[in-house]
């Protein structure tokens, strides 16, 4: 790494620290522009910044674009640096090494599924696809109109979406009473494309997972990872919230402890259609 690569990365570095600081300090606007003056200057040397900080520079300024209400702003900086994303994956499919290869991948389902899940807010949900429904009555979020729904995308191999479980059921039993409808929507892993007997495997797999948490709401098998790449749900589990509407109120990757979910859960229950 030559000078002039480690002293930009080392400057843009230095802003994301400060960055983080002044968030600590409930300082949106400073720490948005010391984001975007970082922003800025990887722009101007996009290949002298690693792969991984224009990744968490896109991801962190949207972040605080949310915070102030900014959501086209967010949209902007992650359909941009999604697109960068692309391109630096596209350059590394063809010269990378295994590591760099690994890290542009990852990297761009990261971004790429942020930008996805920011572009439906206060859209209309897109329809969900289910081959299988593993419990309760099937339905679709058109039919679900005038109560609040609750999506998770979850796998029998993800742990964190295990655990997911727990919390969900508790939301199902606290709030199924205010219009509140929780979906637990998967699909095949293990046997995707396989035979019907693997499938069949793997179906059971899902129900006997479903059973050990207890779990009393819908549960369904999508067709196909089409509507997961729809709400930008490669990382699991990601949860998203509908309202009475079916306008997305909130989407994103994690463990259902987001305060921003509870507060918008709290709101969208509140509200009459």
């Amino acid at each position: 790494m030559d000078t002039v690569t480690e002293s930009l990365q080392a400057s843009v570095e230095e802003s994301l620290l400060r960055a983080r600081s002044l968030l600590a300090e409930d300082d949106l606007r400073a720490a948005a522009g010391e984001l975007e003056a970082a922003l800025a200057r990887a722009r101007e040397n996009p290949y002298k910044v690693e792969f991984r900080t224009h990744v968490e520079l896109g991801l962190t300024l949207a972040e605080i674009y949310l915070e102030e209400d900014a959501v086209q702003k967010a949209r902007e900086v992650l359909d941009e640096r999604a697109a960068f994303a692309e391109k630096i994956f596209q350059i590394m499919q063809i010269s990378g090494t295994t590591e760099q290869k690994r890290e542009a991948s990852g990297g761009r389902i990261q971004i790429r599924d942020r930008a996805r899940q920011v572009a439906l807010l206060g859209t209309q949900a897109p329809e969900i696809s289910v081959k299988d429904w593993i419990l309760g009555e099937p339905a679709t979020l058109e039919s679900l109109r005038g109560r609040v729904v609750l999506l998770e995308f979850w796998a029998t191999w993800c742990k964190p979406c295990q655990a997911m479980f727990g919390k969900l059921k508790k939301l199902d039993e606290e709030y199924r009473s205010r219009g509140l409808e929780v979906i637990a929507l998967t699909r095949h892993y293990f046997a995707y494309r396989g035979t019907a007997d693997s499938q069949a495997e793997e179906l059971e797999l899902m129900r006997k997972t479903v059973a050990e948490h207890g779990v009393e709401f819908r549960v369904g098998v999508a067709e196909s990872e089409a509507t997961q790449e729809l709400y930008g749900a490669t990382g699991m589990p990601t949860l998203c919230l509908i309202d009475r509407r079916g306008h997305v109120r909130y989407a994103h990757f994690g463990g259902g402890d987001d305060p921003k979910l509870s507060e918008a859960l709290r709101r969208c229950l509140d509200e009459q259609v």
